[in-house]
């Protein structure tokens, strides 16, 4: 029977070392300061008037970030999987429409608000109308918009954690890390 050198196996105890070194700085770079919210003027479905990020519900807040109608099914995945709609935790959604129209944004407003009946879920629900790729490159997130994004921002508009998609337990644990 072949006997490892020791020389081998310090070498493998190195790349164990190195490897769980790298995963930790992984995890960390996820938690830290990933980008930078833009301020920008908007509404709530509720109709009342808000400076983001300065007023966000909380100093960490997690938002929840679409492009397009057909993502709120993916939106949806996270109110159910967080219990959003019972939680005392900050959160608001922002659905990112591309748009300067003023007639237009009255009736989109409109329609959403004739969709979503809740008082307390209209105030949660913030329409960002801007320009999607600075939006994007600003928070630091990449430039989808085919998928959706769920952040921890604080109000002086620091984005602490990412992730995209919809839920899962493994995504939620790394934002609620970042919450803490």
């Amino acid at each position: 029977m072949h006997k490892p050198k020791p020389i081998f196996s310090l070498y493998l105890v190195y790349c164990f070392i190195g490897l769980l070194a790298f995963k930790a700085s992984f995890v960390n770079a996820q938690t830290s300061k990933i980008g930078q919210m833009p301020v920008i003027q908007a509404e709530t479905l509720s109709e009342r008037k808000v400076v983001l990020p300065q007023d966000l519900p909380g100093e960490k807040t997690l938002a929840l970030i679409a492009f397009a109608r057909n993502q709120k099914p993916n939106i949806e995945t996270w109110v159910e999987g967080l219990s959003l709609r019972t939680t005392k935790k900050p959160w608001v959604e922002l659905p990112i429409i591309e748009m300067n129209s003023t007639k237009m944004r009255f009736f989109i407003n409109g329609g959403m608000r004739r969709g979503v009946k809740s008082e307390t879920m209209r105030d949660k629900i913030i329409t960002l109308y801007t320009e999607r790729t600075p939006f994007l490159k600003s928070m630091g997130l990449p430039l989808k918009t085919n998928t959706i994004y769920v952040v921890i921002v604080t109000r002086s508009g620091k984005v602490l954690a990412s992730v995209e998609g919809d839920y899962t337990k493994e995504k939620a644990a790394l934002l609620e890390k970042a919450l803490r």
